[in-house]
């Protein structure tokens, strides 16, 4: 074997390996996302990350979100609510999940976190907000479905819609 071929061979060895590993990245990113579900210290974090295979929002208003999911794993923030002073928000719900696990949190100003709800469930919720930053956060690991919010206005709290 000349030099030439052992080179090539050398190439096409290092690029199998590299498509590899590569391949094998993806599936490890979409673990790491999945094992955030049960982790409420990564939940908390200002930082998201997540990983869907379909993702499609409508009713574009800032208080009112349909959102339909697939593969969805990791945390997406929805909303961003400051209250001035001691406040109450009414959130209604209405979610399906077809497969997975997916619930949706509150992240209060002490970075302590409130389950909403999670997989399948449909209602309201009066929350009880003291002053300072929430954050309203979709979790999933690898779930498929979908789930339609509203959150009602309160002139005291400054509702910042983030999930586009």
């Amino acid at each position: 074997m000349n030099i030439r071929n052992k080179f090539v061979l050398g190439i096409c060895i290092i690029f199998l390996i590299s498509t590899i590993n590569g391949c094998g990245s993806s599936n490890n990113k979409k673990d790491i996302y999945s094992s955030m579900y049960n982790d409420n210290e990564k939940i908390a974090q200002e930082a998201e990350d997540h990983t869907h295979t379909t993702y499609n929002i409508s009713n574009n208003s800032d208080n009112n979100i349909e959102f339909q999911y697939g593969g969805f794993s990791g945390v997406d923030t929805v909303w961003i609510l400051k209250s001035t002073d001691n406040e109450e928000i009414t959130l209604d719900y209405d979610s399906k999940v077809n497969s997975g696990d997916f619930k949706a949190i509150l992240v209060n100003p002490e970075k302590k976190i409130e389950n909403i709800l999670e997989g399948t469930d449909q209602g309201n919720k009066t929350i009880k907000l003291t002053k300072g930053e929430y954050r309203f956060k979709l979790v999933g690991s690898n779930a498929n479905g979908k789930i339609k919010l509203s959150i009602t206005q309160n002139n005291n709290v400054d509702i910042k819609r983030i999930l586009k």
